[in-house]
């Protein structure tokens, strides 16, 4: 060793001397400052999720959408979970209950509930992990696919999906046996919504398909065409019946009016009558006034005496109704010839 070197008051050796500690107290602040940040726990949680929060392997709590901020947590951690709207969706080959096979494709929208003691049981059970809980999901929905299949026909499937679609859905919510819970209940989801995506039929019931929707469109033709020669009969129906009605008041107004015209007349010929008969004079006056009307016509008429002139004088009262008169007969001697059938003179009262 030099003179030089073992010099306490050498510079270079001080200098070495004092980078060494520095670099010390570095390590030792890096050391306690890793030993400080270990020991609290800081976690951002978003809205569509909530944080688990696990103390030494136990759940301690939820978390809500925010900050979470502990300054001496050495053995907590919080753990993420997706409360979001999730959607999944099965195909599968299934059989009717008339026994044909089809392909139909579902979707089922669902999410896991935000209640705190749902989130705990979930994460015992299931974990925080959307694929396992998925896994279990799509087990039940094709359970639930298969039962509910069996019990439509093809043709029901087809011409009612939200019926079907409604019975999924009362299988995944309702109870899958006596003394068990529904199958979201086990997986602590809430079940939004059930679809038929689609569904895929043979070409040979495909083309009886084709076949079923012609007839039931000519059948639908003729139903129409049916109900409009029906409602034709019924108008040509209900005008005929009112042409009748018409027709049968008309004859029943002129039936009246023909027997209150007749009735009057006879009551007008009654009264005349039964003045002639009270009052010989006018009765032997008017027979003067027929003979004068007789003579104003320029015409002689010889009129036998055994005639009841009273006939003549109805015949002034307008009523043009022929009526024979059958006259009187005198006594005569009985004749050698034959005697001429009387004709009695056609008059109208």
């Amino acid at each position: 060793m030099t003179q030089r070197d073992s010099n306490p008051r050498n510079p270079l050796a001080q200098a070495g001397r004092g980078l060494g500690r520095t670099i010390v107290i570095i390590a030792v602040v890096l050391i306690v400052g890793g030993l400080l940040l270990s020991m609290f726990k800081f976690a951002q949680i978003n809205e569509g999720e909530r944080g688990i929060i696990i103390t030494q392997g136990a759940v301690e709590g939820v978390q809500e959408p925010g900050i979470f901020f502990r300054l001496f947590a050495p053995f907590t951690r919080v753990e993420t979970v997706n409360v979001k709207r999730q959607t999944r969706q099965v195909s599968q080959n299934v059989a009717s209950s008339d026994k044909q096979l089809y392909d139909i494709d579902i979707q089922v929208d669902y999410s896991r509930k935000t209640d705190e003691a749902s989130l705990r049981a979930q994460y015992g059970r299931i974990g925080v992990d959307d694929e396992q809980l998925n896994r279990f999901l799509d087990g039940f929905i094709n359970d639930a696919l298969k039962s509910a299949s069996t019990q439509f026909t093809l043709d029901q499937v087809l011409s009612d999906r939200g019926g079907f679609s409604q019975r999924i859905t009362q299988l995944l919510r309702g109870p899958g046996g006596e003394g068990q819970t529904s199958p979201i209940d086990q997986l602590y989801v809430t079940l939004e919504a059930v679809k038929v995506l689609d569904i895929k039929v043979g070409d040979a019931y495909a083309k009886l398909l084709a076949e079923k929707a012609n007839l039931e469109v000519q059948i639908e033709t003729e139903e129409k065409r049916r109900q409009q020669i029906e409602a034709q009969q019924s108008n040509n129906l209900f005008q005929a019946e009112q042409e009748a009605q018409v027709s049968l008041t008309t004859e029943k107004g002129r039936t009246a009016a023909a027997l209150e015209a007749a009735n009057r007349d006879s009551q007008v010929r009654a009264i005349e009558g039964r003045y002639w008969r009270e009052n010989p004079e006018l009765f032997e006056l008017r027979k003067r006034e027929l003979q004068v009307e007789l003579l104003k016509n320029g015409n002689v008429w010889f009129v036998d005496p055994n005639t009841d002139l009273t006939l003549l004088l109805d015949k002034t009262t307008g009523n043009n109704t022929p009526a024979v008169v059958q006259q009187q007969q005198q006594n005569q001697q009985p004749q050698t010839q034959p005697q001429q059938p009387q004709t009695d003179a056609p008059t109208t009262p």
